[in-house]
């Protein structure tokens, strides 16, 4: 079983600079194609001029993948469709492009689940699967309240967090001197702001969701 993932960049037509808006993403992507290397089947690529999409293997870092490309993005906004199934063409690790099947069917249908369900434009990703299982609700519930938790955070708390991302994933362990020293504040400071936004909980939700993926359908 795969993982697609496919990235739908929301209003893209009101982006001013379109050039030098690819020319970020592509950035981005060719990024996260070397560091998670290991993690990759089919490496990130621009599809249309608003979309991307790629194939991971495993589902340990997935969603640590999708938040880092959209805390790059901002603030330009994303949505994430996840598919995970089959595939039915060769898998080519240069490009993901001309890759079908099931996976991405499933990551479609995702990204179309996001358009009509709107959830009061808090929701940006789903997952879907080819084949059908009980507990895929409670995956996407949890999903839905991590996007909700995100949308409550202030500006400041979000740079915090987009700051801890990038620069350490999704790290239960969050080295806060390191990241206080980054940010050039005080170690109390940097607790307090982590404290009030409910990270702990959104980052250990995230993992807990990946880890599922992983155990049930995860290439070993």
């Amino acid at each position: 079983m795969y993982f697609a993932v496919i990235g739908d960049i929301i209003s893209s037509r009101k982006i001013e600079n379109r050039k030098q808006f690819q020319k970020h993403l592509s950035g981005i992507l060719d990024e996260i194609n070397h560091s998670y290397f290991e993690d990759i089947a089919s490496e990130f690529v621009i599809t249309l001029g608003d979309e991307f999409q790629g194939l991971l293997k495993r589902a340990d870092r997935l969603l640590e993948i999708t938040d880092k490309i959209k805390f790059q993005l901002e603030p330009v906004e994303v949505r994430f469709g996840i598919g995970i199934g089959r595939m039915e063409t060769d898998i080519i690790r240069e490009t993901s492009v001309g890759a079908d099947g099931p996976a991405y069917w499933c990551a479609r249908k995702a990204i179309q689940i996001i358009h009509d369900k709107n959830d009061y434009n808090v929701s940006k990703i789903v997952i879907e699967t080819e084949e059908q299982v009980d507990f895929m609700d409670v995956v996407n519930e949890s999903l839905r309240m991590c996007d909700y938790i995100e949308k409550k955070w202030r500006p400041t708390q979000k740079d915090l967090i987009r700051q801890s991302v990038l620069q350490f994933g999704h790290n239960a362990a969050i080295p806060q001197k390191k990241l206080a020293k980054f940010l050039n504040l005080s170690v109390q400071t940097v607790n307090a702001k982590i404290q009030s936004t409910g990270y702990y909980n959104y980052l250990r939700l995230k993992q807990s969701v990946c880890h599922t993926l992983q155990s049930r359908w995860g290439n070993k």
